[in-house]
């Protein structure tokens, strides 16, 4: 807003998140009651010997923070003025929970990105993450493979998984078209449910499930309870996992899921179908052929 001023834009000072105080960049990053009580949830706390601006108060906190907590204070600003920024232009407000989640996805991502290990041993992955190619299951274990896709022209979203057994063989593929606007990992979080909804239904041997979103895996295996529509999904998620006993779920990357992804980008065209081998379009059947080929 100051900077906006500064501009001679006429604009409200009042902090849009609190609605109590003029807005500053250090109360929008740290004063504001939102943003303090994101500090205190992570260990950082607003407390500074002195902090007239935000620089000091960083300056101040980089003396006392080790180095991990020094990179969650750079991904903790972010977090929180993205989250003062939905609540500016999409009235959206954001729970610390929220915030909170959303700065430690985004700074494990980054990790992940940025390590020479590939994927593991990155915060809140185990040994099995990481797959760059689809590879069959051992056994008599089936693989289902989830992605969702959102269509920026329309108000509407797809949820699709293919399920295939350990010769590769695609078994069915299934697809689910709803209207309304959702973020994506929201999406992707209710593709899972409805896989494992599916597998609870057709009761196999052993399933492993296998999506490439990073920040529902995270949220699924952290003890971090979200009060939000993705929260809820998530919360789904475990509850259906606990009553099956025989799925295992891991986290791969995009070209593993190659299939998944493409035929959930194709399902506008085919919405809410179920297609097995004999009735697959012929459109999408080179995408099951190139990734079992490759």
């Amino acid at each position: 807003m100051i900077q906006l001023r500064t501009k001679r834009v006429e604009v409200s000072m009042v902090c849009p998140v609190c609605n109590s105080q003029e807005e500053s960049i250090f109360h929008a990053l740290v004063g504001c009651p939102v943003a303090a009580l994101c500090w205190n949830r992570v260990g950082i706390g607003t407390a500074a010997p002195q902090h007239n601006s935000f620089f000091d108060w960083c300056a101040s906190k980089f003396l006392v923070c080790d180095a991990d907590q020094k990179k969650l204070l750079v991904a903790l600003c972010w977090s929180i003025w993205n989250a003062r920024n939905d609540k500016v232009w999409n009235n959206k407000t954001s729970s610390v929970e929220i915030i909170v989640f959303s700065a430690q996805s985004y700074l494990n991502q980054w990790l992940t990105a940025h390590s020479s290990n590939v994927i593991f041993p990155s915060p809140g992955l185990i040994p099995g993450d990481g797959a760059e190619q689809w590879q069959p299951p051992h056994g008599d274990s089936i693989k289902v493979n989830v992605d969702a896709a959102l269509f920026s022209n329309t108000t509407q979203f797809e949820i699709g998984f293919v399920i295939r057994n350990a010769q590769g063989i695609f078994i069915e593929r299934v697809t689910k078209l709803f209207n309304g606007s959702a973020t994506p990992e929201f999406v992707k979080a209710l593709g899972v449910k409805e896989a494992l909804s599916w597998i609870k239904r057709n009761q196999p041997c052993q399933a492993i499930l296998e999506t490439d979103c990073l920040v529902f895996i995270q949220a699924l295996r952290s003890s971090i309870e979200m009060i939000s529509m993705f929260g809820q999904v998530v919360k789904d998620c475990k509850a259906l996992l606990k009553e099956l006993k025989n799925v295992s779920i891991f986290f791969i990357r995009r070209s593993a899921n190659k299939v998944a992804h493409n035929f959930a980008r194709a399902s506008l065209f085919y919405p809410d179908c179920n297609f097995n081998m004999g009735s697959v379009p012929v459109d999408l059947l080179p995408f099951l052929v190139a990734e079992v080929i490759g």
